[in-house]
């Protein structure tokens, strides 16, 4: 004898598939938003290393920054949103959202400062899932610039050398009187690359400031030296090689002193004979 399928059949089994249906693409979705937020969450941080890079350079002689908004981040040249010229903006994925931002001085501004690379805006802030569920991504902004996920803070490295980006010379004598500075690039096998730097203004000089570019096998070195005070005994030199923009190794000297070596591995300083006293300003 056959029998049918009844409409009470039909109706819970529709049922079942349609809950079934639910549940995946609420897992689906949720599985989704856990993957954007994770994403996102290491957008912001490369964001705010690259801004911190930046301003560690000295890049276009200026702090940069990061706004956070609800639903973007910007990158920002300048030491505020509102007075920069060049911005450039990050949306979020959908469904992400920035949250519980608390910065020393309030605001939402993280602001790097030239050279040093501190930020005054020390705290922290969430990257969150918005929805019922949430999850989050908290990111802490410390004083000193690093950035991380709360909870997660890197090993700690003993200080910037491993970078090399930015160093303080203490010579211990006087660059007011001196007439040249001398690049020379090494790049084996081939002859080393040799850049003789007319110093100026003309003696006796009270300042020195010089950035330039010099081509070593095909590759661009570009660099940064200049004096933050010079006296008649003493003086204070800093050399910015952010490692992004160089990759050969470089000694540096003035009038025929050696000041200091530099690695092509990017994480090696030596102080030469005349460069004084080495330290991270």
């Amino acid at each position: 004898m056959r029998r049918g399928i009844t409409l009470l059949e039909v109706v819970v089994s529709v049922a079942i598939l349609a809950l079934l249906g639910a549940v995946s693409l609420v897992s689906f979705t949720n599985s989704r938003r856990v993957r954007d937020l994770t994403t996102a969450g290491g957008n912001v941080l490369s964001i705010l290393r690259f801004a911190q890079a930046r301003a560690l350079g000295g890049e276009d002689n200026s702090p940069w920054g990061v706004k956070l908004e609800q639903n973007q981040f910007t990158l920002f040249r300048g030491a505020s949103f509102s007075g920069s010229t060049l911005t450039e903006v990050h949306a979020l994925p959908s469904g992400i959202e920035v949250a519980n931002i608390v910065l020393a001085g309030g605001g939402q501004e993280i602001v790097f400062k030239k050279i040093s690379g501190a930020t005054d805006q020390s705290g922290g802030f969430d990257l969150r899932t918005a929805s019922v569920s949430a999850n989050t991504f908290s990111v802490t902004v410390e004083g000193s610039g690093k950035t991380y996920q709360t909870g997660s803070v890197p090993a700690a490295l003993g200080s910037r050398i491993a970078d090399a980006r930015h160093r303080s010379f203490g010579l211990g004598w006087s660059i007011k009187n001196s007439v040249a500075a001398t690049l020379v690039f090494f790049d084996p096998p081939n002859p080393d690359t040799v850049s003789t730097i007319t110093m100026t203004p003309a003696p006796p000089r009270t300042i020195f400031d010089w950035t330039g570019t010099i081509v070593v096998g095909g590759q661009n070195q570009t660099l940064r030296i200049h004096a933050v005070s010079i006296s008649d005994t003493n003086t204070t030199l800093h050399i910015d090689r952010d490692c992004r923009k160089n990759n050969k190794k470089l000694k540096l000297s003035i009038d025929t002193r050696e000041i200091a070596t530099y690695g092509a591995d990017c994480q090696t300083v030596t102080v030469g004979a005349f460069g004084g006293v080495m330290s991270e300003p």
